[in-house]
């Protein structure tokens, strides 16, 4: 599996299949399309879309640069100045070291779900936050070695040839040169030399190529990795039995309701609507649902505790003075299937 990240999402390319997902407004997107040419078309079509104007126009101005005056030449017969192709090489592989932010957030958060070794799913996903934001297999080791390649190349051609043949020859050799090094460099046997390689890769990888990702861009990846594993290895996406047995008896149902005391109206739909937004932000950790009342939350304890102190304090940055929460706490450990959907589904069998 390889991954891919861009603008506005992030892909992971399995054997027979690609898990796509896009940040579209305030979710995820995402979908699953079979490796082919006409998928990767319609890809690459909105990746291109998503890149910064900087990025297109740059692209563009390029391009014309170095395959226009062939082009002219041919058709008026006199060859005409331009820039060598190679130098196209060096722009698309030194972009690396110049994402936009977006982009930077996007790779990281691809890096953490692939370091992340338990489940992939969204409540983990505060774990596969805290998860390496470096990965061995990254396109950046391939960059990396394309300019060491090229460097030595040039200097070592240049003992013997002119300097515009030297440089061109190196640049374009790099090419298969750093793609087989970079193969070659996750063979067991390579560890001793891989070893510093990769301090200087993860460097980039920390310092340039990604930054620390934000709620958004975590879930982005891990909805492409799960359309992805869906498909192709769905066995990565269960629990062992006891572990989801474990989970199940630390769960609890927390009924909340908050009130703000003297103020001017007698409305509290805003801060009822504050209070979802807030638990919008913590459904890595527990799941919840409106009601007429109040709401419900579900989850461990002491995930809910700092929240519930969280959402009491919500009014008061309103401008009430004085506030009353009323909480009621539903914890029973001695069986499974204690959940709100579970309770509410005991109750439609039994009225069946």
């Amino acid at each position: 599996m390889k991954g891919l990240s861009y603008q506005n999402g992030v892909l992971f390319i399995g054997k027979e299949y690609i898990g796509w997902a896009c940040w579209d407004n305030r979710r995820p997107v995402s979908r699953v399309l079979p490796v082919s040419m006409t998928a990767m078309l319609k890809i690459g079509q909105h990746v291109f879309k998503s890149m910064p104007l900087w990025y297109k126009v740059t692209s563009g101005l390029l391009i014309c640069l170095v395959f226009l005056p062939d082009l002219l030449g041919l058709i008026s017969g006199t060859r005409l100045p331009g820039v060598p192709l190679y130098i196209l090489l060096y722009y698309l592989m030194g972009t690396h070291f110049f994402f936009p932010a977006e982009l930077r957030k996007f790779h990281g958060a691809e890096h953490k779900v692939f370091s992340y070794k338990g489940v992939k799913r969204r409540k983990n996903l505060h774990r596969i936050r805290q998860s390496a934001i470096t990965n061995r297999y990254c396109s950046t080791n391939t960059v990396i070695l394309y300019f060491l390649l090229t460097g030595a190349g040039y200097g070592l051609m240049r003992l013997w040839f002119s300097w515009d043949f030297s440089l061109e020859t190196a640049s374009y050799a790099a090419v298969p040169l750093s793609m087989a090094g970079h193969r070659l460099l996750q063979m067991e046997r390579m560890s001793k030399i891989r070893a510093p390689f990769l301090r200087l890769s993860y460097f980039v990888q920390r310092h340039i190529a990604c930054s620390a990702p934000e709620r958004k861009h975590l879930r982005t990846a891990l909805e492409a990795y799960r359309a992805l594993a869906e498909q192709e290895f769905p066995h990565l996406l269960e629990e062992r039995k006891s572990k989801i047995t474990k989970e199940a008896k630390q769960m609890a149902i927390v009924d909340i309701t908050v009130v703000p005391v003297g103020t001017e109206s007698t409305s509290i739909s805003e801060d009822v609507a504050q209070i979802q937004h807030v638990l919008n932000q913590h459904t890595d950790k527990l799941d919840y649902q409106l009601t007429s009342m109040g709401t419900i939350i579900e989850g461990n304890l002491k995930d809910i505790f700092p929240i519930v102190e969280e959402l009491h304090d919500i009014p008061f940055q309103r401008g009430a003075k004085r506030v009353s929460t009323n909480i009621r706490i539903d914890d029973r450990r001695d069986t499974e299937g204690g959940s709100m959907k579970d309770k509410v589904q005991s109750v439609e069998n039994k009225m069946s």
